[in-house]
């Protein structure tokens, strides 16, 4: 789980994925009130991990040859574990490193 650099408190799940909702690079710390930003790895990694549900959508549409409940089904499930684990992925910094890169 994230933690704050300026405080050091782990955010909960639910503070980092409130937080990331808003599509900012930025997020106030529920504790001490400090900008936190995402460092650009994590936004790296979330980018690439973003894209795995979409190709196990299409691969496991047609390897088990699903119809349309049964896509939306998985694309949900997809989005539900991807969403849980988020927040693991998810590295916090006091300063802006994304101007940088």
């Amino acid at each position: 789980m994230s933690t704050c650099e300026n405080c050091g408190q782990k955010w909960t799940w639910r503070s980092i994925v409130w937080q990331t909702v808003k599509f900012k690079n930025n997020g106030t710390c529920p504790y001490c009130g400090a900008t936190q930003y995402i460092v650009p790895k994590s936004t790296k990694l979330t980018r690439i991990v973003g894209y795995i549900p979409a190709f196990l959508i299409i691969l496991l549409t047609l390897v088990l040859d699903l119809d349309g409940l049964g896509i939306i089904l998985l694309a949900v499930t997809l989005m539900l574990v991807f969403l849980a684990l988020y927040p693991f992925i998810i590295k916090l910094s006091n300063t802006d490193n994304m101007r940088n890169f």
